[in-house]
């Protein structure tokens, strides 16, 4: 298992470097230039060449490379080439926001998922597998940003009931932490729904063709020979049932740190997906940079714990030919 375990972070290692190479390589090779944003009958073209200068624009590409990645070993990300001020300083709010927003759909999800869907597949044939299947198939239809489009026409123009979007009341003035967490909490619950309504979808589905692959085991047909309850041996089936949905939490997290950009657009939410997509339309390397680092750290990370949990989901995964 040690073994294994080094030689897993090893290549996570190796995988994040190329992915740093891809990504810095990838940001250079987009049409314009940074200095370009601020072109303007007040900037001459010896202003515009300061400008690259300062941001180290006029150096070769291996020179930029090197600085990039030596800064980057020192945690420093660099100024933002649009907002003049250090990148972890605009970066970490918007961070914080999509965590806030996107982490609890994310874990309600996986956990109602998989308990709905073990159950479908538990009782394949009853009305809870109709239903469910209908559910799952009738929410993972929509895009993401019409079942928000819908969300807000419902409950917010209709029904008036919820706030039409983004992170605040503006102009509320109040100093009780209560009442700013009340309105927080009621700009979050719409976006909050529409997120897990459409993760739980494909968890639901997942869980269950589980279940159905795992009914009739060997194992399971052993549990119920030595005399185990239908609930424990049911808890058994359930456990393994979960493998396949842990690994599609790492596709969630990638979503999660994008922090599903149409969502953040719709709601007017400011998270790190609407931040990314900005700074590369505004060719803002650092913050660009910074932004996809962060999500590609995320699902990497995400990827290696997965790896490691699967020992102990399921005993009979070893790591004899991976060591």
């Amino acid at each position: 298992m040690n073994r294994y375990v080094v030689s897993r972070v090893i290549q996570t290692i190796v995988i994040l470097f190329a992915v740093l190479i891809i990504m810095w390589l990838m940001f250079r090779l987009i049409p314009g230039d940074p200095a370009g944003m601020f072109i303007s009958g007040r900037l001459t073209p010896e202003d515009i060449n300061a400008l690259r200068k300062s941001w180290g624009l006029d150096a070769p590409l291996y020179v930029q490379f090197l600085n990039y990645f030596k800064n980057l070993f020192k945690g420093d990300f660099g100024l933002s080439f649009y907002y003049r001020e250090p990148v972890m300083k605009i970066i970490l709010p918007t961070f914080w926001n999509t965590l806030m927003l996107m982490g609890p759909p994310m874990i309600m999800s996986m956990v109602l998922g998989t308990i709905w869907g073990s159950a479908m597949g538990w009782k394949r044939g009853s009305k809870l597998e109709q239903i469910g299947v209908l559910f799952s198939l009738f929410v993972r239809s929509f895009p993401i940003y019409q079942s928000g489009i819908i969300f807000i026409m419902v409950f917010s123009f209709y029904l008036d009931w919820l706030p039409i979007g983004g992170m605040r009341t503006i102009g509320l003035i109040s100093f009780s932490w209560a009442e700013k967490f009340l309105d927080m909490t009621n700009h979050l619950m719409l976006p909050l729904a529409v997120a897990f309504l459409y993760y739980i979808g494909d968890v639901v589905v997942i869980a269950r063709t589980s279940m159905l692959e795992l009914i009739g085991e060997e194992f399971l047909e052993y549990a119920k020979a030595r005399g185990l309850s239908p609930s424990k041996v049911r808890k058994i089936a359930m456990r393994n049932a979960i493998i396949p949905v842990v690994t599609y939490s790492t596709i969630m997290v990638g979503f999660a740190f994008g922090g599903q950009v149409l969502l953040e657009v719709v709601f007017s939410w400011p998270g790190l997906g609407r931040l990314m997509v900005d700074s590369v339309a505004r060719h803002d390397y650092p913050v660009a940079q910074a932004g996809f680092f962060i999500m590609a750290l995320g699902v990497i990370v995400a990827n290696l714990i997965v790896d490691l949990l699967y020992g102990y989901l399921d005993p009979r995964i070893t790591y004899e030919k991976s060591a």
